[in-house]
């Protein structure tokens, strides 16, 4: 291995550029450090090569590239059965991440993927969501009652990938997330639990209280607009094989209600609404990685 021959400083030693220059000419590298003589110099990430701990990164914007909000595309609600909404630019064009040649992976290596999208949950409906099974009802302090929402009803975005050639064709859900259709139990509604959704992201569709409760009663809702806000995630993987990636995107559906069944919680459509259900979005970015884990 390599050995340092400089003496060490003791007192009486002059610090000047001469004096510090020859104990630093022990530590000097030429060239990028590499796993082969990262040994015989200090490390700093300025001198890694983009080839050593992270050999390839690439990003792109997704969305409608219109950051003040003055326009924007809209997805109106999928009941279960229906595809998600790809998302895409103003021309309702997909915006997908594209890895050109692809990114060749081996159990040697982590993908890490992060997205954002600027969006807006709304109805089109007055109040769509006081039916089926998306609501709390409580005693409205007169003998009769009222509805409002539970709170848990959601629009979801998740990842896909295509690992079959450069042509971006051939997209399926990442390992590890489902596509939120498959018939849960007796609701007949599509949905997935949540032990299958480790490429998703969520967003409140609505926001609604109960105004001055007495006693467990009220008799007024106040309604709070979620406006613009941000739908972001991540995704990290290690193949367990060897796969090539050629590109990425996100897909939107919703809106979704929470569903408990036996020891597991799930997501499901919430079809009743789905009609009244608007979610608008602007812009965005996909951002994708890969580092080396030994």
């Amino acid at each position: 291995m390599s050995r340092l021959t400089q003496p060490p400083v003791v007192d009486g030693d002059a610090i000047n550029a001469a004096s510090i220059n020859d104990r630093l000419v022990q530590f000097v590298q030429s060239g990028t450090l590499n796993q082969y003589n990262a040994r015989d110099g200090a490390i700093d990430l300025p001198q890694f090569g983009s080839s050593f701990m992270a050999p390839n990164m690439a990003q792109t914007l997704i969305g409608r590239n219109e950051w003040r909000h003055s326009a924007y595309n809209t997805v109106v609600g999928i009941p279960t059965g229906g595809a998600p909404h790809v998302v895409a630019d103003a021309a309702l064009l997909p915006t997908v991440l594209s890895l050109g040649g692809g990114w060749a992976l081996t159990p040697s290596d982590i993908l890490r993927v992060y997205w954002d999208l600027s969006v807006r949950p709304r109805w089109e409906g007055t109040n769509p969501w006081l039916s089926g099974a998306v609501i709390l009802t409580f005693p409205n302090g007169s003998g009769g009652t009222i509805n409002i929402s539970n709170g848990v009803v959601c629009w979801v975005g998740w990842l896909q990938w295509d690992t079959t050639d450069a042509t971006l064709t051939n997209w399926t859900n990442v390992p590890g997330q489902s596509a939120l259709n498959t018939l849960i139990g007796a609701t007949g509604r599509g949905g997935a639990s949540l032990d299958q959704l480790q490429a998703t992201s969520v967003v409140p569709a609505t926001c609604q209280t109960a105004a001055s409760p007495n006693n467990g009663a009220f008799s007024v809702y106040a309604n709070s607009d979620v406006r613009w806000t941000n739908l972001d995630g991540a995704w990290h993987y290690i193949p367990g094989g060897n796969v090539t990636v050629y590109g990425l995107r996100v897909v939107l559906s919703g809106p979704f209600g929470a569903w408990h069944s036996g020891a597991t919680n799930y997501l499901i459509h919430a079809d009743t609404i789905a009609p009244d259900a608007r979610l608008d979005y602007n812009a965005g970015a996909l951002q994708a990685m890969t580092m080396r884990v030994s």
